[in-house]
């Protein structure tokens, strides 16, 4: 009967089983009607406490829009993509201003008021203007001023509002408006205004305006209240940023290629002071602020923020890497507020002033807001051993990120595992005693290469496979599955070797035993060592088709038939059976999740044949369409209780929905019979996780200890080494030696493992 099971052609390297049986695993909905029915969030798997480990999508963010549009004395008047805000420099508290709602940006006037004064234009239906002003800190200093019609242009400067009158033959004269009357600015002889008042600033009383000289050059000065005379400034040509404070004026001049600012006492008549600048261009405009005894300035539209002292204990240094815009405060000797970034890249309102030692500091007064610009998207996932995997695709980037969740009943976060490339669903699998098992494409040939170990680095091992863009279909800790090119390898990932080479078809790993249906005996699978290639024993499933897929979960096996619509679960152990669904479904320890519509169904699997309603999952992230969401979406870890999915959010879950988990037991294990010349090594696979384990060696004759080894947690294997010595280090008799393995499990669920043999010594 076997010879009809299986047919045997042996190679150079491997044993090689033909089989005609050709997979086509197919993905239908619907669940075996033996299975419950009911849809609910019940159970651990449906709660969002304590029991469940989530890992948020990587987010990429940037700093959100932010503009500054006026300052004061106290505060800063800004907006964040909504409302205009209002933040005050003394505790950095932010409020909104709803006094502003619906007034547009373009009409707030861009000046800095010393009483916290928010000011802003607003054009009436007789040709007038109303200059509304909004007392944010105090708001006794809120005002309506209307400027009727005739009236040009009117401009706000602080306490000022400026506007100019048409005169009938297309020149201007230029007044202050004021308590409805205007009162008129006396420029210097030959002095021309144009219709729309040119200001500056304006601190205490006092104005910066500019107008055209007789000769067509331009000209600058102060007004002073109250009797608005303008003081010239020694301007020779053309300034720019020209600035006025309580105690001082400034502005920038370019001569003879040398960029300057000039500062002198705001009432002065003596020659100014020249500071030069270190520009990096001749070219490039300049905006210059006065702080203490230093001007804070910058280059271009966005350039370096950098100081330049002129006295006092400062250093030339850079402040920002890079600033917006900016306000001179004007109260004392100056303070500047300005939205730029620091030097750690980050954008923000800041303000700078000078401490009691004359030294800049920068007061940061709000940030800009953080916002997502990018969310990775989870590509795949795997769980296996208490090792959660997935792959995340960021911005074009995919990387595989790992995370300990433990071994106990309940998923723990545990620390973070080292990032890999991204790797594509079925492309890397935990599970093997070698690391993490990962396939990459040779860039030579495009053969996929077998690479273990958990260093992304360095693997331990690297093994060249005969095929390209296959998957990794099982794994256990002595071999793996590997699809591709209509093949089934077997893989001996300690030996890196293949040993069994097959037409695709259905098949699962049971630590050293392979699973394979046989094609002429339907109904019936076959359980192959893999180490000596003999059939071990054959499972009846009790369907009368040849499965196109399995999968082994302790002693229970899954088979489904998808072409007949019919599956099931066998224990191997005791014979009992239980229905399943024939596709979108993997068994865990103990239970099955299976596909629903757009919710995953979980059935507990009872030792007694009996099934439990262990509630549906929801939320869960659609795969692409024609796209298995099997380890792409949703997964299970086979050796565990343990269910991981993720939602529409890209958010992983790890919940365990089944509490009822296998025993720990010895699954499998190489101990040869006899101490060899070159020593005993024996070697056990454990079920699952132990929290620690001993081996002891005793005189069969003697029942006399004769030596023994512990160890601690171990996520499954157990290896002793013995050199046929004695604890004491002396060569033991011949004769016949009993070993005894006992491991804890590392949940503390059930009882300790145990496995017995006997090894001899001959010589």
């Amino acid at each position: 009967m076997f010879r009809h099971l299986l047919m045997y052609r042996r190679t150079n390297r491997a044993t090689r089983i033909t089989s005609t049986a050709a997979i086509a695993v197919a993905l239908t909905a619907g669940l075996a009607t033996a299975l419950p029915a009911s849809a609910h969030a019940a159970g651990p798997a449906g709660n969002a406490d304590d029991t469940e480990v989530r890992v948020p999508a990587p987010v990429v963010y940037a700093d959100g829009p932010q503009t500054l549009l006026t300052s004061g004395s106290d505060g800063m008047l800004h907006r964040e993509g909504g409302g205009y805000l209002w933040t005050n420099t003394y505790n950095s508290r932010t409020t909104s201003v709803p006094e502003l709602d619906g007034v547009p940006e373009e009409s707030i006037v861009r000046q800095h008021d010393t009483v916290n004064r928010v000011t802003y234009t607003r054009p009436r239906e007789d040709g007038g203007t109303d200059i509304v002003r909004i007392g944010v800190e105090d708001p006794r200093y809120g005002s309506t001023l209307t400027v009727p019609a005739g009236y040009r242009h009117p401009t706000v400067a602080g306490g000022w509002v400026l506007a100019t009158v048409d005169r009938g033959d297309g020149t201007h004269r230029l007044v202050e408006y004021r308590n409805g009357r205007e009162n008129p600015i006396q420029l210097p002889e030959g002095a021309t205004i144009g219709a729309e008042p040119v200001t500056y600033g304006s601190a205490y009383g006092r104005l910066l305006i500019g107008w055209t000289d007789a000769d067509g050059t331009p000209g600058y000065g102060v007004v002073s209240t109250p009797d608005n005379r303008v003081t010239p400034l020694p301007v020779t040509g053309e300034a720019t940023s020209l600035r006025v404070t309580q105690e001082e004026v400034s502005w920038v001049t370019r001569d003879g290629g040398t960029t300057a600012v000039h500062i002198r006492g705001v009432d002065s008549t003596a020659a100014p002071r020249v500071v030069p600048l270190d520009v990096r261009s001749p070219d490039s405009p300049v905006q210059a602020y006065l702080v203490g005894d230093n001007v804070l300035w910058h280059e271009g539209e966005s350039g370096a923020l950098r100081l330049t002292p002129y006295a006092g204990a400062e250093t030339a240094r850079d402040l920002l890497t890079g600033v917006e815009s900016g306000y001179q405060l004007i109260e004392g000797r100056g303070q500047f507020a300005a939205l730029g970034k620091d030097a750690d890249g980050r954008r923000g309102i800041h303000l700078f002033s000078v401490d009691g030692l004359g030294l800049v500091f920068d007061l940061p007064v709000r940030q800009a807001p953080r916002t997502e610009v990018g969310r990775g998207a989870v590509r795949a996932l795997s769980l296996a051993g208490g090792r959660l995997r997935h792959t995340t695709d960021l911005s074009g980037t995919g990387t595989l990120h790992g995370l300990d969740i433990g071994v106990g009943p309940q998923p723990r976060r545990g620390a973070a595992l080292p990032d890999f490339g991204g790797l594509a669903a079925g492309r890397f699998a935990d599970g093997g005693d070698e690391g993490l098992a990962r396939l990459v494409a040779d860039p030579e040939t495009g053969h996929d290469v077998l690479l273990t170990g958990d260093d992304p680095r360095q693997p331990a091992d690297t093994f060249a496979l005969p095929h390209a863009d296959g998957r990794i279909t099982a794994v256990s800790p002595e071999f793996l599955l590997y699809r591709a090119g209509g093949r089934l390898l077997v893989v001996d990932t300690a030996r890196d070797r293949i040993v069994h080479d097959l037409p695709d078809q259905a098949a699962a790993l049971d630590h050293g035993t392979l699973l394979v249906p046989s094609r002429w005996l339907p109904g019936t699978v076959g359980a192959v060592d893999l180490r000596d290639g003999g059939i071990t024993r054959l499972l009846r499933t009790g369907a009368s088709c040849v499965p196109d897929e399995l999968q082994s979960s302790g002693t229970l096996l899954y088979w489904s038939c998808a072409g007949r619509d019919t599956a099931g679960v066998r224990d191997r152990a005791t014979g009992r059976s239980w229905p399943a669904p024939a596709a979108g479904t993997l068994l865990g320890d103990r239970f099955l999740a299976a596909r629903n519509g757009d919710t995953l169904r979980l059935t507990g699997l009872g030792a007694d044949g009996g099934t439990a309603d262990l509630g549906v999952v929801g939320h869960l992230k659609p795969a692409a369409s024609g796209e298995e969401d099997r380890g792409r979406t949703w997964t299970v870890d086979p050796g565990a209780g343990k269910l991981a999915w993720v939602d529409a959010d890209d958010t992983v879950h790890v919940t365990a929905p089944q509490q009822a988990v296998s025993p720990l037991v010895v699954a499998d294990s190489v101990t040869p019979a006899v101490l060899g010349a070159a020593g005993w090594d024996g070697v056990w696979w454990l079920s699952r996780p132990a929290a620690s384990w001993t081996v002891t060696l005793t005189d069969r004759r003697t029942g006399a200890e004769v030596r023994s080894w512990t160890g601690e947690a171990t996520p499954g294997t157990v290896r002793v080494s013995w050199d046929g010595t004695s604890a004491a280090g002396a060569p033991v008799p011949r004769g016949d030696y009993a070993w005894k393995l006992t491991a804890a499990p590392a949940d503390g669920a059930g009882a300790p493992a145990t496995a017995t043999g006997r090894v001899r010594v001959t010589g």
